[in-house]
């Protein structure tokens, strides 16, 4: 009987410490391009020399991530352009930063692609037009 007096507090306590519940997965897929474009050091040697670059939408992947496949010609660690690739990068729902899922995606990324200005180097946001200073 004293077993038992002990044993059920202790029950309780324990009960209480579970951690291992997970968000539930978002229905909305991350800002891909903003992501992309701020975390474009991590994805790239040499982020200033990206040519070309061309987006998927984002498709939802094992519950947890995302997939967008990103086509772009950008300078390898040698100096030198590799030519057109197809990237395939995972977004993460927890707002971890995008990594690279495969480097080289061809035959994995053959959904339509759109711009993605924003990617390439020495990109400059259109300006707006405002009204001339007098």
């Amino acid at each position: 009987m004293r077993r038992l007096r002990l044993a059920a507090p202790l029950a309780l306590l324990l009960a209480g410490c579970q951690t291992d519940q997970q968000a539930a997965p978002s229905a909305q897929p991350p800002d891909a391009r903003a992501a992309i474009v701020a975390a474009k050091g991590l994805l790239y040697k040499d982020p200033d020399s990206i040519k070309g670059a061309s987006i998927t939408a984002p498709r939802r992947h094992m519950g947890f991530m995302w997939h967008v496949c990103v086509r772009a010609n950008a300078k390898n660690a040698f100096g030198g352009y590799t030519g057109e690739r197809d990237m395939l990068i995972g977004l993460y729902d927890d707002g971890k930063p995008p990594s690279v899922i495969m480097a080289n995606g061809a035959g994995y990324c053959d959904f339509p692609h759109e711009p993605f200005h924003e990617l390439d180097g020495g990109y400059q946001p259109p300006k707006q037009a405002g009204k001339p200073k007098a």
